[in-house]
């Protein structure tokens, strides 16, 4: 081939070249993909932790069910002006968990007597934050689990152990925010921090259960309602700091399931302290 021909090939080949499409960005479908992964393999932990639970002393029960779980049901349209909460897909179905009180003795099935519409929508509402506190805590949360008809409850476990943790927003007549505790206890610890422009939320750890067990929590007022996230000791201390809870508050996603329920609550309203008892 003389050099007459290899200049006109070249030059086929590069007109060739320019008519193709440009690659694709494979940037974000392989962070898609690795939160995809690290969902599935916290599952499978939760699901082998939970195995174990239920042959203890905690009451806790799968519900039952054949096949895997099912994908998630279609969000209900927001209410107007609240922006809409995050999809989830397949990947992010939390199957519940049922607490006996009694242990050995099931609870009733729909104990507020709610409308199957209305059960769907709170479903809905704890799959959504489930999916996003298995996104936003620390990966030393390796399950979560949403508490079957008890819409602010979830169960999460941390080091093979389970923990109790609230996510509630409740309507109520008194926004102010909190007091930090006065009794004198280096293990107390009470701070406020700023989020989403001038919002404040009071951070606080302190002893719960038992002595040298710690609480961890975190309040706020947002819109009508009083919001608070916690994990209570259960015979070992939170594994989550308040901050590492304050984490999930900043994040929007969060704050628009919290506009959702503030709009349309799942949680009945917070009732007024009664005066002297």
């Amino acid at each position: 081939m003389n050099d007459d021909d290899t200049t006109t090939l070249r030059d086929a080949l590069d007109r060739t070249a320019e008519e193709l499409p440009p690659l694709p960005d494979l940037v974000p479908l392989a962070v898609r993909e690795g939160r995809r992964r690290r969902a599935r393999a916290r599952f499978a932990t939760a699901a082998a932790a939970f195995g174990v639970v239920t042959a203890g002393a905690l009451g806790l029960t799968l519900l039952p069910g054949n096949g895997p779980a099912p994908a998630m049901p279609a969000a209900p349209p927001s209410a107007p002006g609240v922006s809409a909460s995050p999809s989830t897909g397949p990947d992010a179905s939390y199957p519940p968990v049922v607490v006996e009180e009694t242990p050995g003795v099931t609870p009733p099935d729909n104990p507020d007597g709610l409308s199957a519409a209305e059960r769907e929508r709170r479903a809905v509402h704890q799959q959504r934050v489930a999916a996003l506190l298995d996104e936003l805590l620390p990966a030393k949360v390796t399950g979560i689990r949403p508490v079957k008809d008890k819409v602010h409850a979830y169960r999460i476990t941390a080091g093979g152990e389970p923990f109790w943790m609230t996510v509630s927003v409740r309507r109520s007549d008194d926004l102010a925010l909190d007091a930090c505790p006065e009794r004198p206890d280096p293990r107390i610890v009470c701070e406020t921090a700023v989020f989403d422009g001038d919002h404040k939320a009071q951070l606080l750890s302190l002893p719960a259960n038992e002595p040298d067990t710690l609480a961890a929590y975190v309040r706020f007022p947002y819109g009508g309602s009083r919001v608070r996230l916690s994990v209570e000791p259960e015979g070992a201390s939170s594994p989550v700091t308040p901050r590492e809870l304050f984490a999930v508050v900043e994040d929007p996603r969060f704050l628009d399931l919290v506009k959702d329920a503030d709009a349309r609550p799942v949680e009945e309203k917070l009732l007024p302290p009664v005066v002297g008892g």
